[in-house]
This record gives C-alpha cells, sequence and structure tokens, in this order.
C-alpha cells in the first residue's frame, strides 16, 4: 500500500458528510480550515488547533482531520519557502541554511538547545504562513463551494436527461 492510498479521498470525505446532512458551507469552510491550519509549519500544533476551530465553529471533524492528514507532504514542501518569506518579511540579517532532515535531527537530540538556537527561525515560518493564511482559506473556501455546486449540477443535469 503506498503512501497515497494511505491519504483520505476528499472527494468521499465530502459526500459522505453531505449525506450525514452537513451543509456545503459548513463543509466548505471545514474544508477550508483543514487545508489552511493543515499547512501550519510547526508539528505538533494542527491537531488541536483544528480541534478547537471545529467546536467552536460547530465544523464536520472528519472533514477538518481529513483535509489535515491529506495536506501533510504538502506542509512538509512549504517548511522552507515558509521559513524564506518570514526571513524576507522580517528583513532576517541570517538565513536559514540547514537541510529539513538535517534541522529534524538536531530537534531530535537536544530539543531545548535546537529551539534556543533557532527560535526566530520559527518566528519566520509562523511569519511567512500568516502571511498566506487568507488567501488560502478564502481560496480553498472558493473552489470548494464552487465543486459542490458544479458536482450537484452535473447531477441535476444526468437525472434530467434520463427522464
Amino acid at each position: 500500500m503506498s503512501v497515497l492510498e494511505k491519504l483520505p479521498n476528499p472527494k468521499r470525505l465530502l459526500l459522505q458528510a453531505l449525506k450525514q446532512g452537513w451543509s456545503v458551507e459548513g463543509l466548505s469552510w471545514a474544508a477550508a480550515w483543514g487545508f489552511t491550519v493543515g499547512i501550519f509549519p510547526i508539528y505538533g500544533v494542527t491537531t488541536g488547533t483544528l480541534a478547537t476551530i471545529g467546536w467552536a465553529g460547530k465544523l464536520n471533524h472528519a472533514v477538518l482531520q481529513g483535509f489535515n492528514y491529506l495536506v501533510a507532504p504538502l506542509k512538509v514542501m512549504l517548511i522552507l519557502p515558509y521559513i524564506a518569506l518570514g526571513e524576507t518579511l522580517l528583513f532576517a540579517d541570517k538565513r536559514f541554511s540547514l537541510s529539513l532532515s538535517e534541522f529534524t535531527l538536531r530537534f531530535q537530540e537536544d530539543p531545548f538547545a535546537t529551539l534556543q538556537q533557532f527560535g526566530m527561525t520559527f518566528v519566520h515560518a509562523v511569519s511567512g504562513w500568516l502571511v498566506t493564511f487568507p488567501i488560502l482559506l478564502f481560496g480553498v473556501y472558493g473552489v470548494i463551494r464552487f465543486l459542490f455546486y458544479f458536482h450537484q449540477r452535473v447531477r441535476y443535469t444526468s437525472r434530467e436527461s434520463l427522464s
């Protein structure tokens, strides 16, 4: 079984939730929040954050967490670009020069020392993510809403043609 087969199927996840009575708007927001928070560049934060967002916004937790897991590979790919964007935004003097694997090894060996040494790197990564946050949130929301609309239209048109 490949890694891609283990990821949730977003279409099936959304359609199952729709059949359970969740609104299109609520599911679109859940997918948007799951995607946007799912690519937050610091590990160990997203699941609890999405649980809180889901509880506060009365959103579908399966969709929130499904999209969170779905974008996990994207999260890894975006960490270094988010750091670079944050460094640019905050006019950093010193640029992050480690590979992600080297940084992970250092963090596993001595998390506290790594946090002391690279604390501003975390600030840079979060700053980069914050800049893209509203664009992603509303963009993903719009795309999911459009896909629901398109799905309903195709479904309705195909039913009419059978009559």
